[in-house]
């Protein structure tokens, strides 16, 4: 039997796990006078388990092929990822040339999360000022991003 199975699924492994369950199967048989022979009720139940076997392989293998094709459907190419590292560099440098008080609010608020009244006291100021500061910030960093951009500067 396992040489057959052997040739069957092209893998001694898998012959051998076949082979063990098809042997499980049959041990766990309550009944036995139910079944006219137990060595034909072992080559079925091997036959079955090696087609299922071959089923979920093949399912397997489909499912393998679709992620990579959809992995590859979602990777960005070299030249975004260039793109988009060259920008955030450019981003970096805007935000190092801020007035410290607007860059102080836009580090609060933007980048760690916190809400304005907070960023208004950590900063001793209200937070309709963090508001204003925050406001220069990214009205500053906008202009900076459009000014590259009509420029026609590789990012």
């Amino acid at each position: 039997m396992l040489r057959f199975l052997t040739q069957r699924t092209g893998s001694v492994e898998d012959a051998k796990e076949i082979a063990q369950d098809a042997y499980v199967k049959v041990l766990a048989v309550k009944r036995e006078d139910s079944i006219a022979s137990l060595a034909n009720y072992l080559w079925r139940s091997a036959l079955n388990l090696m087609t299922d076997h071959g089923r979920r392989r093949l399912v397997r293998e489909r499912f393998a092929q679709v992620v990579q094709v959809e992995a590859e459907q979602v990777a960005p190419s070299t030249e975004t990822v260039v793109d988009a590292r060259q920008r955030l560099e450019l981003i970096e440098r805007a935000v190092a040339q801020l007035p410290p008080r607007c860059m102080d609010a836009f580090l609060l608020r933007v980048v760690q999360g916190r809400p304005f009244d907070e960023v208004g006291r950590v900063m001793g100021i209200s937070g309709r000022m963090a508001k204003i500061y925050v406001a220069r910030a990214l009205a500053s960093l906008h202009a900076t991003l459009e000014d590259a951009d009509s420029q026609g500067d590789e990012l």
